[in-house]
C-alpha cells in the first residue's frame, strides 16, 4: 500500500540529510513501522514534507537501496524490500590474506565504511558492469584514470592509456611483446619477485645490473646490453621493492640515455609512486619515447581491485600489446574498475591514499624504534622495509617468527637474481596484522638487535 503517512526522521546528529534518510528507512523496517512491499512516497512528495530539495531525497533513497532496504520498480515507484539481513547473521569471509605478498595497511574504520558505501553506489551500474567491456576500459574510466595519473604529474598525450587486470598482467602483455624475438631482461639485481615467474614463462633470461644507493649503474647496463642480449630494462625506481630506495632525478636520467643510445625500451613498474608527498617525476615524463609506464592500484588502493593502468608509448606496435592484454585477460574486471572510477572521481581515493600513508607512518617508527638503522632501509611513506638479520642470527629464524604473529616476512633469496642472497628480508608492516600485534612481534625479535 501507498504509505502517504510515513515520514522519515531526519534529525540524526552528526549525519548528512540523505544518510539521515537512508538510516531512518533502515530503523523503521526493523521496528515494523515499514513493512516488506510498502509503497514509500515519491521523492517529490517527500521533499515538499520536509522542505528539502529533490535530490537529497533521492540520494538518502539511492542509499537505502544500496544496503537492500529498498527497491525502485520502473513506472511503479519505491518498494520495502523488508528487514535487513542482520550482521549476526551474516556468514563473516575468513582471513585467507597471502602473507607473502606486500600490502598496504588497513585504514581507520570511518575510512573503510566510506569505502563499502562508495563500492555500493559504484554497483548501481548494473546490469552494465556484468558485461564485455570495450578493449582497454570505456571512455569513463579512462577519464578517471588519466585524472589518476595526473596526481603523479603524468600526462598521457603521447601514450595509449589501457585499463588492465593489475600490474602483473600488464607487465605480461609489455614484456611478452617486448621478447617475442627473443632477448633478455636487465634489472636490479634485487627486484620484484613476480618478475621471475613472468620471465619462467616467456622462457627468457634476468640479467641483474650492479647497483649502488642510487640504482642500477649506468656503466654496468651498458656493458651488459650488448653482452647479455638485453632488449628490455625493468625498473621499480620509486620505493624499490623490497629495498624501499627511490633513483634520483640525475640517476634516471643517465639510465635514461643508456636506455636511448642502445635503443631499449623501460618498463617503469610504478606500483608505489603514489604514496610519496614529493616523489622524482616517473620516468614516462622524462622519456615518453621508450617508456612503458605501468601504474598500479594495489599498493595504495588495495590489492583486491586488481587494476593497473598501462600506458604504452604511441609508437610502437600497440597491437602486439592489447593482443597479449587480451590473451592474459580479455578485460579488466568491469565490477571492481567501476569501483576504482567511483573511488577517484568522488576524492576518495586521496583519502584512502592519506589513510594509508598515515597508518604507514605510525607502523614504520615502531619499527624504527625497534630496529637499529645500521640494519635496516625504510622509508615513511612505505609499509616494507629491508632488514638485515644481526650477525649468526639466521634469516629463517627471523622470517619464521615473524610468520609466527602472521606478519609477512619473505627472505632474501626471493628478490635475487644472483645465487648467493644477503643476510636480508623484507619486513611488510601492512596487510590485515592490527598494530598491536606488531607491537607484540617486534618485542619478540627485539632481543636479537639489543645484543
Amino acid at each position: 500500500m501507498r504509505r502517504t503517512d510515513w515520514v522519515p526522521r531526519i534529525d540524526a546528529p552528526n549525519l548528512p540529510l540523505f544518510e539521515a534518510i537512508a538510516k531512518s528507512i533502515a530503523d523503521d523496517i526493523a521496528a515494523g513501522k515499514l513493512l516488506p512491499g510498502d509503497h514509500l512516497p515519491t521523492q517529490r512528495q517527500l521533499a515538499k514534507k520536509l522542505d528539502l530539495d529533490v535530490t537529497t531525497i533521492a540520494r538518502g533513497y539511492s542509499t537505502a537501496a544500496s544496503r537492500g532496504h529498498i527497491e525502485s520498480r520502473v513506472g511503479a515507484g519505491t518498494f520495502v524490500r523488508g528487514a535487513a539481513i542482520s550482521s549476526e547473521t551474516i556468514p563473516v569471509r575468513a582471513d585467507v590474506a597471502d602473507r607473502t605478498m606486500n600490502q598496504p595497511p588497513d585504514v581507520e574504520p570511518d575510512l573503510v565504511e566510506s569505502m563499502k558505501r562508495s563500492a555500493a553506489e559504484a554497483m548501481h551500474a548494473f546490469p552494465q558492469v556484468l558485461r564485455y567491456q570495450p578493449e582497454g576500459g570505456d571512455v569513463r574510466d579512462k577519464g578517471a584514470a588519466i585524472h589518476w595519473l595526473s596526481r603523479r604529474g603524468i600526462a598521457v598525450e603521447s601514450h595509449t592509456l589501457h585499463i588492465t587486470t593489475g600490474a602483473h598482467a600488464a607487465l605480461t602483455a609489455v614484456l611478452s611483446a617486448e621478447l617475442a624475438e627473443g632477448g633478455a631482461i636487465a634489472s636490479e639485481q634485487v627486484t620484484y619477485p613476480g618478475l621471475f615467474g613472468i620471465a619462467r614463462l616467456l622462457r627468457c633470461p634476468i640479467h641483474g645490473i650492479p647497483a649502488d644507493r642510487d640504482g642500477i649503474l649506468p656503466e654496468a647496463l651498458a656493458e651488459a646490453i650488448p653482452k647479455k642480449n638485453i632488449r628490455v630494462l625493468y625498473l621499480n625506481p620509486t620505493l624499490h621493492n623490497p629495498t624501499t630506495e627511490t633513483m634520483p632525478l640525475n640517476r634516471r636520467l643517465e639510465i635514461i640515455e643508456v636506455a636511448r643510445r642502445f635503443g631499449i625500451p623501460i618498463v617503469e613498474d610504478d606500483a608505489y609512486g603514489f604514496l610519496p608527498i614529493k616523489p622524482p617525476p616517473a620516468m614516462v615524463m622524462l622519456a615518453p619515447d621508450c617508456t612503458y609506464y605501468v601504474g598500479g592500484l594495489a599498493k595504495c588502493l588495495g590489492p583486491g581491485l586488481r587494476i593497473a593502468y598501462l600506458l604504452v608509448p604511441q609508437q610502437t606496435d600497440r597491437i602486439e600489446v592489447t593482443e597479449r592484454l587480451r590473451a592474459v585477460s580479455v578485460m579488466a574486471s568491469p565490477i571492481t574498475t567501476a569501483i576504482a572510477t567511483h573511488w577517484i572521481e568522488s576524492g576518495l581515493a586521496d583519502k584512502i591514499v592519506v589513510g594509508v600513508r598515515h597508518e604507514t607512518k605510525q607502523r614504520i617508527q615502531l619499527l624504527k624504534q625497534t630496529i637499529p638503522g645500521r640494519f635496516r632501509k625504510t622509508n615513511d611513506f612505505c609499509f616494507h622495509a629491508w632488514v638485515e638479520t644481526p650477525r649468526r642470527v639466521p634469516v629463517k629464524a627471523l622470517v619464521d617468527m615473524l610468520r609466527g604473529y602472521r606478519i609477512g616476512a619473505v627472505p632474501a633469496n626471493e628478490f635475487c637474481t644472483e645465487e648467493v642472497a644477503p643476510p636480508a628480508f623484507r619486513f611488510c608492516v601492512g596487510g590485515p596484522v592490527s598494530f598491536a600485534t606488531l607491537q607484540q612481534a617486534m618485542e619478540s625479535i627485539r632481543p636479537y638487535y639489543e645484543s
